[in-house]
């Protein structure tokens, strides 16, 4: 399977295609993304992305794994405010 190099607007869900929640900004979509990164349930890591056909942000995973030391760096991030990725 290629990965993609573009991002997509829509989710699929089912057999439709769907919007994607929007977030105004990126700190925004980062911090929930980083939620999500903490999250046992979440295999592969979030990411976020600005939309081209929107031009607000997303939430999308790139296909990494998760490893438990990521989430618990991330859990750190989240507990300390940090804003840098």
């Amino acid at each position: 399977m290629e990965k993609r190099t573009t991002r997509s607007h829509y989710k699929i869900v089912g057999n439709q295609l769907l919007p994607k929640k929007s977030y105004d900004t990126e700190k925004e979509a980062l911090m929930v993304a980083r939620f999500l990164n903490t999250q046992p349930n979440i295999i592969h890591k979030m990411i976020v992305y600005k939309c081209i056909k929107c031009n607000k942000w997303h939430i999308g995973n790139n296909g990494n794994l998760l490893k438990d030391e990521d989430r618990e760096k991330i859990k750190e991030k989240l507990k300390n405010g940090r804003e840098s990725r």
